[in-house]
């Protein structure tokens, strides 16, 4: 699992993806950016930056997305935001790493799942699900 953050929320939400996964019996690798490698179950925890752009901790990431490798594999998309203030482009950079997972040929385990600011207890359980999505998938 891949997570980007800047406020701490997307870190926070990649901490309670791992422990549903690890609730399942699934073995999680959670990293930053720029220690990310190939997995059998792809995720990516991100947010959106300014105008609705890749964070600049994710953009040599998602440049090199396509060229990983991940034919056939699972992903999903977390994308944290904040509706209010950033209606336009809400989660704008999780729907980018959505439609290049699509280009690199991985099969989708879940629909982007958009979560407002800090994950809440009805975030938790749509985590949970996620992760229950993405291991069945």
């Amino acid at each position: 699992m891949v997570y980007a953050t800047m406020t701490g929320n997307t870190k926070e939400i990649s901490e309670i993806l791992e422990g549903e996964f690890q609730n399942q019996g699934v073995e999680v690798i959670r990293m930053g950016t720029d220690d990310a490698d190939g997995a059998d179950i792809c995720v990516i925890a991100t947010y959106t930056y300014n105008n609705g752009e890749v964070s600049a901790n994710f953009v040599y990431f998602e440049e090199n997305l396509r060229k990983q490798g991940l034919k056939g594999k699972v992903y999903g998309v977390v994308g944290s935001g904040d509706k209010e203030y950033h209606s336009d482009t809400y989660c704008f950079a999780a729907e980018i790493f959505n439609e290049d997972f699509q280009q690199a040929g991985t099969k989708k385990g879940h629909d982007v799942l958009k979560i407002d600011n800090k994950a809440d207890e009805k975030d938790k359980e749509a985590l949970k699900e996620f992760v229950s999505s993405l291991t069945n998938a």
